[in-house]
C-alpha cells in the first residue's frame, strides 16, 4: 500500500463493507449515533462480494485517497458466502501483509445481528438465521436501514456472545476466517475498538 507522510489529531478508521447494505447501514448509524470527537469513521461499500476482492478495494481507495495517512484504522467487513476456505487464506494473507483488520462472519453478519439475542453455536443457514431474526425482532428484512436502532441496547450481550462462540472454535482448533467456523462472527472486535475511543 502506498503510505502518504501525514499527521491527524483525530485517529481516522475505514470500514470497507461488501455489496450488502445491512453493514454499511449499521456502521453508518453507529457512527452518528456515538458522535466520537476523537474518532472519524469513513464507512465504504465494495461492489465485489468476495473476500479478496473486497481487500484489494480497500487498497486502491486507499490509494487514491488524499484523506488517508498512515496509523488509519482499517477494517474490511465480509461474510462467508461463496468464498471457498483457500480464498479467504488468501484474503487472509493479504490484509495481514496490509495491515487490515478482517471482520469475518459465518455464515454472514446477520449472526452478529442474532448475538444480541441469543448465545447460538449450532450451524445455521442464511434461511434458519433469518427465521430465528425473526422470532426475536418479529420481522426481519435484508438492508434494514434501522437494524442498529432496533438492537443497540443489546449490544453489550452480543459482545458477550460473540465472543464466547469465536471462543469455542479457536479451543477446537477452528480457524476463525475459514468456511468450518459456522457460526461466529468477529464483528466485536471492531466494537470494541470504536469503544476504546468513546471515552
Amino acid at each position: 500500500m502506498v503510505r502518504r507522510e501525514g499527521t491527524r489529531s483525530i485517529t481516522q478508521m475505514w470500514i470497507f463493507c461488501e455489496g450488502e447494505k445491512t453493514e454499511i447501514h449499521y456502521f453508518e448509524h453507529m457512527r452518528s449515533d456515538l458522535r466520537i470527537n476523537k474518532l472519524k469513521i469513513k464507512v465504504k461499500s465494495s461492489d465485489d462480494q468476495d473476500a479478496l476482492s473486497v481487500i484489494k478495494y480497500a487498497l486502491d481507495v486507499l490509494k487514491h485517497s488524499r484523506d488517508y495517512v498512515p496509523g488509519d484504522l482499517i477494517f474490511c467487513v465480509f461474510d462467508r458466502d461463496e468464498n471457498s476456505s483457500k480464498e479467504l487464506s488468501q484474503a487472509k494473507k493479504l490484509a495481514s501483509a496490509e495491515d487490515i483488520q478482517i471482520i469475518f462472519s459465518n455464515p454472514c453478519f446477520e449472526f452478529w445481528i442474532l448475538s444480541h439475542f441469543e448465545r447460538y453455536e449450532r450451524p445455521l443457514d442464511n434461511k434458519l438465521l433469518k427465521r430465528k431474526l425473526v422470532q426475536f425482532l418479529g420481522q426481519y428484512q435484508k438492508n434494514d436501514s434501522q437494524i442498529y436502532e432496533k438492537t443497540k441496547d443489546r449490544i453489550d450481550i452480543a459482545m458477550k456472545y460473540s465472543e464466547e462462540v469465536v471462543s469455542l472454535h479457536e479451543s477446537s482448533g477452528v480457524d476463525i476466517i475459514s468456511r468450518d467456523s459456522n457460526p461466529s462472527t468477529l464483528v466485536h472486535q471492531l466494537i470494541e475498538k470504536i469503544r476504546t475511543f468513546v471515552k
